[in-house]
């Protein structure tokens, strides 16, 4: 009778770990395996988009022109109070209008590519004018089993889907992390990929780092009910009310 117990109360807590597996809640499972290895994937600089704000500061030795220049050093601050992004905005076109450099094409060139760009049109008429772009409304969204879901604003041009889970709060233990969906718009065009995060393979994924307003949506688990942090939260007392059955069993079978 006693071993029967015993073996009852073992495959109860064998039922509770087995609901979530290890390979199932870590990431990259197999990078071990892929140490010292090369991606196969270059990576692929940041290229500005319809939609971007371009913060774009422009110094030269002539204070006057530099506050012509750049009439966003001035109107920052209240521009964020109304939560617009100080800049110039790229239009439908692809171009930006800039004071003394008119209009400039701008549609999938990178921040350095741009600087050039200006720099070439301002030596027109500025002499040894210095050039420094910035996207000021990069922003990403993550949204379903994870932490903290919402949108987040990035000041660096290179953010991961990892960095991204990080500023989420990461995956609840319930999320799918084989099948995480990345939405983002390119052209007008909504596009789609499924990455799998348990594999190294991501890191070569052109969707590994995001563009400017993409989407990463993560999937529930089958065992959402148990509801991740919470669940683990639980064992402890989980555990000590078995315990407690279990020897009042014993105690009354004796």
């Amino acid at each position: 009778m006693k071993s029967r117990i015993h073996l009852l109360l073992i495959s109860s807590l064998f039922f509770l770990f087995s609901c979530i597996e290890t390979k199932k809640i870590t990431y990259l499972n197999d990078i071990q395996q892929q140490m010292g290895e090369e991606s196969g994937h270059p990576l692929q600089p940041l290229k500005v988009q319809p939609g971007d704000v371009l913060q774009i500061t422009v110094t030269t030795i002539d204070k006057d022109i530099s506050q012509i220049l750049n009439p966003a050093a001035v109107s920052a601050a209240p521009a964020s109070a109304n939560g617009i992004d100080p800049g110039y905005l790229v239009d439908s076109a692809g171009y930006i209008n800039l004071p003394m450099a008119g209009r400039i094409y701008v549609k999938d060139k990178t921040t350095s590519e741009i600087n050039n760009a200006i720099t070439t049109e301002l030596d027109k008429s500025i002499r040894n004018a210095f050039v420094s772009t910035r996207i000021s409304n990069f922003k990403i969204s993550v949204l379903g089993d994870v932490a903290r879901p919402g949108s987040f604003k990035i000041g660096a041009e290179r953010v991961s889907i990892l960095d991204a889970l990080s500023m989420a709060g990461d995956m609840n233990v319930t999320a799918l992390r084989d099948d995480v969906t990345v939405i983002r718009e390119v052209d007008g065009v909504k596009k789609y990929a499924s990455l799998n995060l348990s594999d190294s393979k991501v890191l070569s994924s052109p969707y590994y780092y995001l563009n400017n307003n993409d989407v990463v949506y993560i999937r529930p688990g089958k065992n959402k009910v148990f509801n991740g942090s919470r669940f683990v939260q639980l064992i402890p007392a989980m555990i000590g009310a078995l315990s407690l059955i279990t020897t009042l069993i014993i105690v009354t079978v004796k």
